[in-house]
């Protein structure tokens, strides 16, 4: 488990459920943004559809907030990160 689920699982849950719900927003406008990239309507989708392309788009949503995270901590700790060069 990553640190970052660990440290998730400790906060009160007040904050885990501000921290899903604002991931839950993000996530739907994103899958909102794509459908409307591929000239297609939500109506066009059923709602199974949905729910995998927003739980898709959640999951990459965490990612980039771990990867965010970790580059973030990485610079305060003074590390240079040669990829970004």
């Amino acid at each position: 488990m990553s640190r970052f689920s660990e440290l998730l699982k400790k906060a009160p849950q007040s904050i885990k459920d501000k921290y899903n719900s604002k991931i839950r927003v993000i996530a739907i406008e994103e899958t909102k943004k794509r459908i409307i990239k591929h000239n297609k309507k939500i109506s066009d989708y059923s709602d199974e559809e949905m729910q995998i392309m927003i739980k898709e788009e959640e999951n990459r949503v965490k990612e980039s907030v771990k990867i965010t995270i970790l580059t973030s901590l990485l610079v305060a700790a003074g590390i240079k990160l040669s990829f970004f060069n």
